[in-house]
């Protein structure tokens, strides 16, 4: 072997043996466990998609992504945040789980009542009869209390940095209702918004059972007590994922109302194409979320800086993808079908929407940890709020593109809120806002 291939041979191992130390990082392990937790979602709802679509058409799968849409938003009342309590607390005291795993449960019990009947009366008002009241029940109810639990088991599971558990549950959950969705489509007869209602609600019964079952397992029971201490922070979170969930959720329905169900399902198909494509920055937010809650055990300062060094990472992980979709927007119908003509268009307009969404979330993450929660809920709350007027506003005016356009230009103006805020204020807040 020549002295030139030899070194190169040394280069090589001693570049393998970077990355291998690399790889051993608890921050990069799990930012590839997530990657790949994300991926694998990706995978299965891109499938489920591709099914769902072709089996209900633009009108069925705009109703349902409008029901599921309104039921997720609802859905962050129920526990009123207490899971995302459970993610703070227990990251920072593992030992205290039992008691807050019971905490969220309560809450869970307390509010549910409460919410679903709500939840109904607001989807009547958005589609009328056009969908039996029964299809909507079955719907809201699946996510508003079995996909709540799914979501208190993984944020059980990430607040031990167990990456790995989270892709069991979350991967689960996906894969059971492609399954279903598979067998209900190759049985004889048109599957209609109604029978899919009962496959739905069968397969997020399992999901929620089997991860309640690994929950109890691997993490221990729930110590059943009120934390009413905590009450103030967790109502905080409440509000903070219900705008949130507003953000990524309110136009649907909107568009629905505004457009029709046709249009509304081309638009949520262009938006589920886009969140689906997020799955690398939003890998990347979550193998970094509780970091900013140990960084600030070291001092605001300390996780003021640690979120600016995330941000050229999350525009390396960002703008490939855009890239990609604005490639691949065209060739959509060939694969979604004819009925899906404009859903091209919703694609192009939000291809930058991942960037957008990795930088007002590391943003976001960052006034959390720096004290200024309040400025935080104020910015999410308000575009949340503004969401529904503009984006109905730019479906009024340019269709499809006039929505998808409009609701790009509220994201922007939360990013830019976001870090308005952050470096106006050059000194970390003193104020503590996270209930420390």
């Amino acid at each position: 072997m020549s002295q030139n291939s030899s070194s190169a041979l040394e280069k090589l191992k001693a570049l393998y043996g970077r990355l291998l130390a690399l790889s051993r990082l608890p921050l990069v392990a799990n930012t590839i466990s997530y990657t790949i937790n994300f991926g694998l979602q990706l995978v299965i709802q891109l499938a489920f998609f591709l099914f769902i679509s072709r089996a209900l058409g633009p009108e069925g799968y705009g109703l349902f992504v409008t029901i599921t849409s309104v039921s997720i938003m609802a859905g962050f009342v129920v526990g009123l945040g207490s899971e995302y309590l459970l993610l703070q607390r227990v990251a920072v005291e593992p030992q205290s789980f039992g008691k807050y795993l019971g905490h969220s449960l309560i809450m869970m019990g307390l509010t549910f009542p409460f919410v679903l009947p709500a939840t109904l009366a607001v989807l009547y008002f958005l589609i009328g009869s056009s969908v039996p009241l029964s299809t909507i029940a079955i719907i809201s109810l699946t996510d508003l209390l079995f996909t709540k639990l799914i979501i208190l088991c993984a944020q059980s599971y990430m607040a031990f940095d167990l990456a790995r558990k989270q892709i069991v549950i979350n991967i689960l959950a996906a894969s059971l209702k492609l399954v279903f969705l598979l067998i209900a489509t190759v049985l004889p007869g048109t599957l209609t918004l109604h029978e899919w209602a009962w496959w739905f609600f069968v397969s997020g019964l399992l999901s929620a059972l089997v991860s309640c079952w690994l929950v109890l397992r691997d993490l221990g029971r729930p110590v059943f007590k009120l934390i009413r201490d905590d009450m103030k922070l967790s109502l905080l979170y409440c509000i903070e994922f219900l705008s949130i969930g507003g953000m990524r959720d309110l136009d649907k329905p909107v568009v629905v109302h505004n457009l029709g169900a046709d249009a509304g399902g081309q638009y949520a198909a262009g938006f589920r194409i886009i969140d689906a494509a997020s799955a690398p920055v939003r890998a990347f937010l979550y193998a970094t979320y509780t970091r900013h809650f140990r960084q600030a055990q070291d001092g605001q300062a300390s996780s003021l800086a640690f979120g600016i060094k995330l941000l050229p990472v999350t525009v390396f992980l960002a703008l490939p993808v855009a890239a990609f979709l604005l490639l691949v927007a065209g060739f959509l119908p060939l694969v979604l079908g004819e009925d899906f003509a404009e859903t091209p268009i919703v694609v192009m307009c939000l291809a930058f929407y991942p960037l957008l969404m990795g930088l007002s979330g590391v943003g976001a993450d960052v006034l959390r940890a720096t004290g200024r929660q309040r400025v935080r809920m104020a910015l999410l709350i308000g575009t949340s709020l503004l969401l529904i007027p503009v984006v109905s506003l730019g479906s009024t005016i340019g269709g499809l593109a006039g929505a998808a356009l409009f609701r790009f230009a509220v994201q922007i103006a939360l990013t830019i809120g976001t870090w308005f805020f952050i470096l106006w204020a050059k000194t970390p807040a003193v104020a503590d806002d996270t209930g420390k």
